[in-house]
């Protein structure tokens, strides 16, 4: 949302964002904060519950001419509800496979709350004017759950700019400062560690590469609730010395382990996008993905990394490969970054552009 909001207001468009409040939010011009409440367990998720005449004279006085939801429930709801007293074109981008978090509740409940949020992604998509999906296999699931509103593929797009391959000095230094061996081979996952990204399976995995690939040493950025399970996965597979968890990094530091990276692996079954993928290709960083939804669209298989099945042989098999296969690999890395600027920010943003008009001419003709 804010690469797009960047991205638009350098092209001259006006955006205002409306999220809950939150205490570690920063003030930022056209961001507007929403009350809102927390579940003692989950204190980095606000609840809003706004009231809708609050915000109608403020959403007048701004002049919106379309509204664009980001989630299927309240802040979401809410932006539908605006629509409607407002007579606005309204659109909603379905960012998540929210089927595949239902792991997060007691077993007796999970096949319910599945099927309630099939039930409330048809009825929500049914009630906007249009879809976005950042990638081709969600447009399968969504008609699968009933939705026949019109449908938009686009990707999320990246500043290119941002990434780029490491030289060996800075590389180096990069990895000291990590306390990273750099005469290593990294092999990289960025993400949440959580049950949903599938790390059990690359710990595996991983030490059956380690065996294979004595210079391999496996790097996770990210944080999140699996992560004491990991570690001590890590102990059980003896792997202590060959794994990193780095815990949540800021962003610029996130970009620079994609240039120290040699392979980007990434196990994840739920992606709607993946778009730790498309930063790995701009940085010169191939990519190994399970072969599900998202990075179907962003690995060009055989080119700039491999889809594979969910399978530890095949998996292991093609990071071998390029681990060892020095031209394979170099090849990869060019094809990569060449690959990446489908992605381009501004690209991608004309395009959504271009979306926003044919939406606005449709509804003052309907």
């Amino acid at each position: 949302m804010e690469t797009f909001k960047k991205e638009l207001t350098k092209k001259g468009h006006q955006v205002f964002i409306f999220a809950p409040q939150h205490p570690k939010a920063l003030k930022q011009p056209d961001v507007f904060r929403l009350p809102a409440t927390y579940l003692p367990s989950y204190p980095d998720y606000p609840l809003t519950w706004p009231r809708l005449d609050h915000l109608i004279p403020l959403a007048q006085k701004l002049k919106l001419e379309i509204i664009h939801t980001q989630h299927i429930f309240l802040m979401g709801g809410l932006g539908q509800q605006l629509a409607r007293r407002l007579h606005l074109p309204t659109l909603h981008t379905y960012h998540t496979m929210m089927t595949e978090y239902t792991h997060y509740l007691p077993k007796i409940f999970r096949f319910l709350a599945k099927k309630a949020i099939i039930f409330r992604s048809r009825q929500f998509c049914n009630r906007t004017d249009l879809v976005i999906v950042p990638s081709t296999p969600i447009v399968e699931v969504l008609r699968g759950y009933g939705v026949k509103k019109p449908i938009e593929v686009l990707p999320t797009g990246i500043e290119l700019k941002q990434f780029r391959k490491l030289d060996e000095q800075t590389r180096y230094l990069f990895l000291k400062k990590y306390h990273l061996p750099p005469e290593k081979k990294i092999l990289l996952f960025v993400g949440r560690l959580a049950e949903e990204k599938n790390l059990l399976f690359l710990l595996e995995c991983f030490q059956k590469i380690a065996k294979q690939s004595k210079d391999a040493h496996l790097v996770l950025v990210g944080s999140g609730p699996l992560e004491p399970i990991i570690r001590k996965e890590i102990e059980r597979l003896g792997l202590v010395k060959k794994v990193t968890l780095t815990g949540f990094l800021p962003k610029p530091e996130t970009n620079k382990f994609f240039g120290t990276a040699t392979l980007f692996l990434f196990p994840s079954t739920t992606e709607t996008q993946g778009i730790v993928l498309v930063e790995s290709l701009a940085s010169g960083t191939p990519a190994i993905a399970v072969d599900a939804l998202g990075p179907k669209d962003i690995i060009l298989d055989h080119r700039d990394g491999f889809l594979v099945p969910l399978n530890q042989k095949i998996f292991v098999e093609k990071t071998l490969l390029l681990l060892k296969d020095e031209k394979m690999r170099r090849r990869f890395e060019e094809n990569a970054q060449q690959d990446a600027r489908r992605f381009a920010i501004g690209k991608i943003t004309d395009r959504l552009i271009q979306i926003y008009d044919a939406l606005k001419d449709s509804h003052q003709k309907g």
